[in-house]
């Protein structure tokens, strides 16, 4: 199954009456959106570098000229940029114009336009194509991408109608679906696998551990594992601000570029300052009932509290080795301050085409 992210905040933008009450409209009742609109008394330049800032999407409801010129100074990296999208004020298309891959703006295109009866234009090629894409593939499955010039070539070779060949390093295993409870018999077309030993592999799939070993093959797409998994609790309310602290004090340096995934109980799903502690280091935010966590075998660091509160007397710890699944291992146990907790796990990695 494909990691699913438990919501998402939009930052929205608009410029007249009638796109504001279009916006409002589209997300009145829509729980798994959470919108920020933006004040009439911030300036669109300092509101625009605020959504970057944080790598928040971002919805401008207007002409694609205001939100090209809005987001020009603060274009830089397009494996962290916001995702951006534009509307027409009538609803009739939405135009992903940034971060179609990585930040999702493509998928939330599609999303909003599902939701609407919009039309949404895609430009990326590979989505006009409805050829595999490597860098969403990456994201899907918590993998960090190494050398980025790699996905430019491979997209070329699946674009000329060329075969890309893929491999993954022993221990990783693979999983084929098709979704909705089909299942694959091979890779998803355009893809061959060769062995690991192969030196002529365009996608090379490693843990951190194999890294060193393969950082010489410069002609191969490197993708490197996520092992870890960060299950967190807290108090209602807390912010990204504060999350963001708590994790830089509490967890090892270099953590949370290895994190897949952060995880809690589905009592937070709409707890804004762990969605935009997610959307920040453009993880997935999982959450799972009380009767899954339950579920979860090992010694955990209990509260009754928090059972009381929950109904599972430990949320963080339970979390992190629920998401982390078969073979997962606790390796940082819970961590509590100001009213939030945090712990971590080790995944089994398993790809999922």
């Amino acid at each position: 199954m494909i990691l699913e992210v438990s919501g998402l905040i939009l930052r929205v933008c608009t410029f007249t009456a009638q796109g504001e009450a279009l916006a409002r409209k589209i997300f009145e009742e829509w729980q798994e959106m959470i919108p920020q609109y933006r004040s009439a008394d911030v300036s669109l330049e300092q509101w625009t570098g605020a959504c970057f800032e944080k790598h928040l999407p971002v919805l401008f409801v207007g002409a694609c000229g205001i939100a090209v010129r809005a987001i020009a100074p603060f274009v830089k990296d397009k494996l962290s940029d916001s995702a951006v999208l534009v509307m027409d004020e009538q609803g009739r298309f939405i135009i992903p114009i940034l971060s179609g891959h990585v930040g999702g703006a493509n998928a939330l295109a599609k999303k909003l336009a599902g939701r609407m009866g919009a039309i949404p234009v895609l430009t990326t090629a590979t989505d006009v194509e409805g050829l595999f894409s490597v860098d969403v593939f990456a994201m899907e499955n918590g993998l960090q991408i190494k050398n980025r010039d790699g996905i430019r070539k491979v997209s070329a070779k699946l674009l000329r109608g060329e075969k890309v060949t893929i491999t993954w390093e022993d221990g990783i295993q693979a999983e084929m679906s098709k979704g909705n409870g089909e299942e694959r018999t091979a890779l998803p077309e355009g893809l061959i696998f060769v062995p690991f030993s192969s030196e002529t592999a365009d996608v090379r799939i490693v843990t951190k551990q194999g890294l060193a070993r393969h950082t010489e093959l410069s002609q191969s797409l490197l993708l490197i594992a996520k092992e870890y998994v960060v299950g967190i609790g807290c108090k209602k309310g807390k912010t990204f601000e504060e999350f963001d602290a708590f994790l830089k004090q509490s967890l090892q340096e270099g953590w949370m570029e290895k994190t897949c995934a952060i995880v809690s109980i589905d009592l937070k799903a709409r707890e804004e300052g762990i969605w935009e502690l997610a959307q920040y280091y453009h993880l997935p935010f999982v959450t799972y009932p009380a009767s899954e966590l339950q579920k979860v075998q090992g010694e955990f660091t209990e509260s009754e509290f928090v059972r009381e509160t929950t109904g599972v007397a430990n949320v963080c710890e339970r979390a992190a080795l629920c998401h982390a699944g078969a073979g997962g291992e606790l390796i940082q146990k819970k961590t509590a301050s100001q009213g939030m907790t945090v712990a971590v796990a080790r995944r089994k990695t398993i790809l999922h085409f």
